[in-house]
């Protein structure tokens, strides 16, 4: 939400309309997903728990919220999440209008209050499948989403009032107080309505403070930016291997399972990293060859 809106709310809207975003937004997106599914295939060394059926074709085509029992956590449980993100992006462009026409503010509120009502009559009144409240459908973590295109509206207006209060010390307490009331608000019969609100609002308090300590340590900055910009291929491959090593390692002492890990999680980035950037530079060489011959 914050990256999305941070890049538009300057100009007003895309370079080129909304149907040169979908483009540019869907080629970033799917030749590494598809590519991720290709190496799920074929890889050794990795966790599988799902046979490999229709569901795939489903997955591989994008959809990863219906069925919500079946695909949700198909394949790979992390994957559940891009189906959130096309989603989010298909509604995205209503979503910035209503920012830009009600303000923060109001359109923060509704957004909140629509999160909060959704998850209340798919879980409370309709008893629907856990899922959908989780992200299988958008609604349930609009909160989420509009939190992040709030905070970009406000850093582009006022980018040192808010870093003022963003990195304040009473803000990472205050981030820490809101993640622990999140995790235990599943608890009453209401207000596991406004869980995974809470959660991602402290988080990002805690995380956004960390990230701003770490910015002054270059020796932990660098490594760590890399990461950041080569985290969508990451976040694709990292998940059946660390679940393959976890599996044999369960039974180990934790600093062995520690150090496994993290070898295992190196390993997987420095592959990632290649990966995504070269599948960037092709697609873009690609497109950019289309261009020149059309002109």
């Amino acid at each position: 939400g914050f990256g999305l809106t941070y890049s538009l709310v300057g100009k007003g809207g895309p370079n080129g309309g909304w149907k040169q975003w979908y483009r540019k937004r869907l080629l970033r997106l799917f030749p590494l997903y598809w590519l991720a599914h290709l190496i799920y295939l074929v890889a050794p060394f990795i966790s599988r728990k799902d046979a490999i059926d229709y569901r795939f074709l489903l997955s591989f085509l994008g959809d990863r919220f219906y069925p919500p029992d079946t695909l949700f956590y198909y394949l790979v449980p992390a994957w559940w999440y891009f189906g959130l993100i096309i989603q989010l992006y298909l509604v995205f462009p209503l979503l910035f209008r209503l920012l830009q026409k009600l303000g923060p503010v109001r359109f923060l509120a509704l957004c909140i209050s629509a999160t909060i009502v959704t998850r209340y009559l798919l879980v409370d009144v309709f008893h629907a499948n856990g899922n959908y409240p989780q992200g299988a459908f958008f609604m349930g973590r609009l909160w989420e989403f509009a939190m992040g295109m709030v905070l970009a509206y406000w850093y582009h207006r006022q980018p040192e009032r808010v870093e003022k209060h963003l990195f304040a010390g009473r803000t990472f307490l205050a981030g820490i107080a809101i993640y622990i009331i999140g995790t235990y608000s599943y608890r009453p019969v209401f207000f596991h309505a406004l869980t995974d609100g809470l959660i991602g609002l402290g988080l990002t308090l805690i995380i956004a403070q960390c990230a701003h300590r770490i910015d002054r340590l270059p020796i932990l900055r660098s490594p760590l930016d890399k990461v950041g910009e080569y985290s969508y291929g990451l976040y694709l491959l990292h998940q059946p291997f660390l679940l393959y090593v976890g599996q044999r390692l369960h039974d180990d002492p934790m600093p062995y399972f520690l150090l496994y890990a993290f070898l295992v999680l190196g390993t997987i980035f420095i592959l990632s990293m290649f990966l995504e950037k070269n599948i960037n530079t092709l697609i873009s060489n690609h497109f950019d060859r289309l261009g020149t011959n059309r002109s």
